[in-house]
């Protein structure tokens, strides 16, 4: 272990007396400690840039909840560094360590003796007059949206070259197993274990009551076509990157070759995280 980054949310107390606790920690271990931006600010350091976190780092740290994780991984890119979440935030699926867990979690990965998790990811790119544009890797999810209140989207979907069905919805879901309990599941799709290899395919809100979320194989190569011409549509990538899109485009999704790397508890039930996170059980 010689190189340990950590990205950290801007906000809270919370953030600063754990960024301490956790400085003050690898303070007295053989580590070179790299601050992302937003970290830097909260500790009053030089920040380290992206491409040198991205080469150098052999541990991120991650302080805050699953979005400041998500941005992480995309920071990453397709290095397969692993990923220490720990949850400032609220639900946490991802950032599964928590506060008072930060620095036993620490210490055992510094003595090998943690669990990683490989998360897929999805790659998307459009395509416009023969050209690929906005190639970019998601951890949860693709969306296409709507923009007028009023209006429904209409899609073509096809898998492999073969046709699925045409959507009149407000909108269409493409899901990783990871992202079945972020907007998919609020959207009604099924929530996947997210160790399984599948794509999950979520209509929002159809016109057809028949149209009802389906699970893929995770080789399956995914071309969403708009058929509307004249709404206002959108697509959002991980609920963090945004463009508007138009009906020249074809959305082009499947699995990506490098997985997201987790490091999560030793004692892990995701089962139990699903009940604590969801509130199964409650009266």
């Amino acid at each position: 272990m010689k190189t340990i980054s950590i990205v950290a949310k801007p906000h809270g107390e919370q953030v600063r007396q754990t960024l301490e606790k956790v400085c003050y920690f690898l303070s007295g271990k053989d580590v070179d400690i790299l601050f992302e931006e937003k970290a830097a600010n909260v500790m009053g350091v030089a920040p380290t840039d992206h491409e040198e976190i991205r080469e150098k780092s052999d541990l991120v740290i991650v302080l805050g909840g699953d979005g400041t994780l998500i941005s992480a991984a995309r920071l990453l890119g397709s290095k397969e560094t692993p990923v220490l979440g720990v949850n400032l935030g609220r639900l946490g699926f991802l950032t599964e360590t928590r506060v008072d867990e930060v620095i036993n979690s620490l210490d055992d990965f510094l003595n090998d003796d943690y669990k990683l998790e490989k998360r897929m990811k999805l790659h998307c790119h459009i395509e416009e007059e023969g050209l690929k544009t906005l190639e970019i890797e998601v951890l949860n999810d693709v969306v296409i949206n709507k923009s007028d209140l009023a209006r429904i989207i209409e899609m073509d979907v096809y898998i492999d070259g073969d046709f699925v069905n045409r959507y009149r919805a407000d909108g269409l879901i493409i899901s990783t197993p990871t992202g079945s309990t972020a907007y998919n599941l609020a959207a009604g799709g099924p929530i996947v274990h997210p160790e399984t290899e599948t794509i999950i395919i979520s209509p929002i809100c159809p016109h057809a009551l028949t149209n009802r979320p389906i699970v893929v194989n995770d080789s399956s190569h995914i071309e969403i076509k708009l058929r509307s011409r004249d709404e206002n549509v959108s697509i959002t990538y991980d609920g963090q990157v945004w463009r508007s899109i138009d009906p020249a485009m074809t959305i082009s999704v499947k699995k990506a070759k490098s997985p997201t790397v987790l490091v999560v508890p030793k004692n892990k039930n995701y089962y139990s995280l699903l009940r604590e996170k969801l509130g199964w059980g409650d009266s």
